[in-house]
């Protein structure tokens, strides 16, 4: 069995151990060793990363009661000196403790109650028990966790039985059988928990609620501790920099100056398309057919603006049938349509007209639209149309 070295000492960054059994599963080669210092994935905490001599150990899962440590390539039984990404291990172990901190300042202050509790790469999030949180339970709740920070308060674990923890007013029940491993946070929380976590609040450096959403019955908090929330910080100071510099005004007035900016766009993409649907509406116009026909390819035009022109053609001649297409990639693209007063099934019409395409017709029997991957010329398109509309007709 593997020594837990990361809970003897989570600070640990490496060990020297001995790969006493390898292996290869649905995940990859594996490794066991004598001694580890790698924190296996579960309780909501990520597994850590790390190398293994020279060998990088892309995952750590606990698997049939073993450790498994899994590795880019096999690795030979013997000793070797074993080390983890410390950057990636402190981050997790500042976003649990956050966690721990934050639960017991929603739960005894408010009455809010830690469902659940997720910690991405990115973002780092609690379920409380809540419909809702107002902007003013946010900020207290902030301001407490941050104060807690503030005091040093040491962080310290400890192992007890099944019988001593139900003497104990633990956060939440235990969720395993066997000795149980308790963090406990001075007087602000005890709870049981198998992660790693600091050895003191000031390591948190900051907590930061970053936003608040509905998770269906509950209210989902996503927050920031430590070099998470100042790297975001730092984010937001850049764009704000960018933004300040590009608009010409304090950073007070940012807001304002967007909604001012995006107001002139909106007034300005309603002119474009008023213009757009004028330029369709005269290009309709002269438009003629011949006959009743009236066939054109529009490749290199936009298929939305393609098939508005042929809505507007279709409207200004109660008689005729009319055919655009348009090669986008591999694939053609058709437009068929009808006036008013003329007869036939557009959408069966276009149906026949790519038959044996493997392509395929959405629509009406007004005007329809298909497509067909290029093969063919269009031009056999084009005499193929116009022996279908002398079907109609």
């Amino acid at each position: 069995m593997t020594v837990r070295i990361f809970y003897q000492d989570a600070m640990a960054q490496s060990v020297e151990a001995n790969v006493i059994a390898t292996g290869i599963d649905e995940k990859g080669h594996y490794a066991v060793l004598d001694r580890s210092c790698f924190y296996p994935e579960g309780g909501g905490q990520p597994a850590d990363k790390g190398v293994i001599g020279k060998t990088q150990v892309t995952d750590v899962q606990t698997v049939d009661g073993e450790i498994r440590h899994y590795t880019t390539s096999a690795l030979a039984q013997g000793e070797y000196s074993a080390a983890i990404d410390w950057e990636r291990r402190f981050d997790h172990m500042q976003q649990h403790t956050g966690q721990h901190l934050l639960s017991a300042v929603f739960e005894d202050g408010f009455g809010m109650a830690t469902k659940s509790f997720h910690l991405g790469t990115d973002r780092v999030s609690i379920d409380l028990d809540v419909p809702s949180i107002s902007a003013e339970q946010l900020k207290q709740v902030e301001q407490q966790a941050n104060q807690l920070i503030a005091s040093h308060i040491p962080i310290e674990t400890e192992w007890v039985t099944q019988e001593q923890a139900s003497g104990l007013s633990l956060r939440k029940k235990p969720a395993v059988e066997g000795e149980i491993r308790l963090v406990k946070i001075a007087d602000t929380d005890i709870n049981a928990c198998g992660g790693t976590h600091l050895t003191n609040t000031a390591q948190l450096g900051v907590i930061k609620i970053v936003r608040v959403e509905k998770a269906k019955s509950a209210t989902r908090v996503y927050f920031l501790c430590g070099n998470r929330a100042l790297n975001h910080f730092n984010l937001l100071q850049s764009v704000a920099d960018q933004l300040i510099r590009s608009f010409n005004v304090p950073a007070a007035e940012l807001p304002e100056a967007a909604a001012a900016l995006l107001s002139d766009r909106q007034d300005k993409e309603k002119k474009l398309k008023k213009l757009t649907l004028q330029l369709l509406e005269s290009e309709a116009e002269s438009l003629r057919p011949e006959g009743d026909a009236l066939i054109r390819d529009f490749s290199g035009r936009p298929i939305k603006e393609v098939q508005r022109l042929a809505k507007l053609t279709a409207e200004n001649h109660g008689l005729l049938y009319l055919l655009f297409i348009v090669q986008e990639h591999s694939q053609l693209r058709f437009i068929c349509a009808k006036g008013k007063n003329s007869g036939g099934n557009m959408k069966q019409v276009l149906e026949k007209l790519i038959e044996g395409s493997g392509g395929n017709v959405g629509g009406t029997e007004d005007l329809a639209q298909g497509s067909a991957p290029v093969g063919r010329n269009p031009e056999m398109y084009t005499a193929a149309f116009q022996n279908l509309i002398k079907e109609i007709t």
